[in-house]
């Protein structure tokens, strides 16, 4: 399993350019679903990374079979330590118990080196089937965090972007 994985975030044209530029990786490219002219470069490689601006996930946990080339899903989440504990049972009893419906894979990262950072990243077949999952279940995100006032979360949603050819 690789240790990390690595985004980037710019402009269509000079992401573009970039994963032209090194054909040897699998760099995935994606359009922020809430923001059409948002665009992210993700590297799952597990190389070193070959952005000038990258940030790092380090990888706890990863279960099911990648499918990069759907819908991806981040949750980050800042957790205390108990919650950690609480939270990393309900990522280990999903992955046991198996993924949901339309739900490719899971990873459970943080960010570089601070591990209060939690970052849920799934793949899916689409938006649809993640909202449903999202809506009607308790096990990813309990209640009592969500109306938490001192709880934070973050979502982001991305679908592959449809590339345009560089001249």
């Amino acid at each position: 399993m690789n240790e990390q994985i690595v985004i980037t975030f710019g402009n269509e044209k000079i992401l573009t350019e970039l994963k032209a530029a090194h054909p040897d990786r699998d760099l995935m490219m994606y359009q922020a679903l809430s923001q059409p002219g948002e665009f992210m470069l993700l590297d799952h490689s597990g190389k070193d990374s070959v952005f000038k601006a990258p940030v790092f996930y380090d990888i706890l946990s990863h279960s099911g079979e990648d499918k990069w080339d759907g819908f991806i899903s981040f949750s980050t989440l800042d957790l205390n330590f108990d919650q950690q504990k609480v939270f990393d049972a309900r990522i280990n009893k999903l992955r046991t118990n198996g993924l949901p419906d339309g739900m490719h894979s899971i990873y459970s990262l943080n960010y570089h080196k601070d591990i209060s950072q939690r970052i849920i990243l799934g793949t899916w077949d689409d938006y649809a089937d993640f909202e449903l999952w999202k809506n009607s279940s308790d096990e990813f995100i309990p209640k009592e965090y969500r109306d938490s006032p001192n709880f934070y979360s973050h979502e982001a949603y991305y679908t592959p972007a449809k590339t345009k050819k560089t001249q």
